[in-house]
């Protein structure tokens, strides 16, 4: 199945101050997912940006937020699992998405427990493996893993991107190829 940006909704998860700078590769982390919510925003996908108990972790990076612009959608959480938070699960309902992007941290605790939770409910769910990490490499292998294992798709930033794009010779696509593929 292809992601489409017709019916998808992106998710970037806890890309926080003192949170993403604890992962195994918070640069490329945080660059994946500035540049997934950049073109993003430019596709018109929509996108909603968690963040993880932020009195105690921080923001989201100012990379993500500047990407994300003013009018983004920012919703605060305890849980674990996006899908167990009742403001997120509402903003995915009212989307009418039924493709969900993920991205973010950390890949075996908040992204997998949503992943799988969103699966079991209905959604075709997509983990981007290098716009996520673990604090340790070896987490987030065997996340990546898990989560393939029980259906969910394991994709890259630029399958993302060429999905969402379509097709070459456009003007959205000599834009984003030019300024956000890696």
């Amino acid at each position: 199945m292809l992601m489409r940006r017709n019916d998808s909704l992106l998710i970037v998860i806890d890309v926080q101050e003192r949170l993403v700078t604890a992962m195994d590769s918070p640069r490329e982390v945080i660059t994946a997912c500035t540049k997934l919510v950049s073109v993003a925003k430019r596709l018109s996908v929509p996108f909603i940006i968690t963040e993880q108990y932020p009195k105690g972790l921080g923001e989201t990076i100012i990379d993500v937020r500047q990407a994300a612009g003013d009018k983004a959608v920012y919703a605060e959480k305890l849980e674990f699992s996006c899908a167990q938070n009742p403001e997120i699960m509402k903003k995915i309902k009212e989307s009418g998405k039924k493709q969900i992007i993920l991205a973010g941290v950390e890949t075996h605790i908040c992204i997998l427990q949503t992943a799988l939770e969103l699966k079991e409910m209905g959604y075709n769910v997509f983990v981007v493996s290098n716009a996520a990490s673990s604090r340790k490499s070896l987490q987030h292998v065997f996340a990546l893993q898990r989560l393939n294992h029980n259906g969910v798709d394991v994709v890259t930033y630029e399958m993302v991107v060429f999905e969402w794009l379509e097709k070459a010779g456009t003007d959205e696509f000599k834009e984003i190829s030019r300024k956000y593929i890696i």
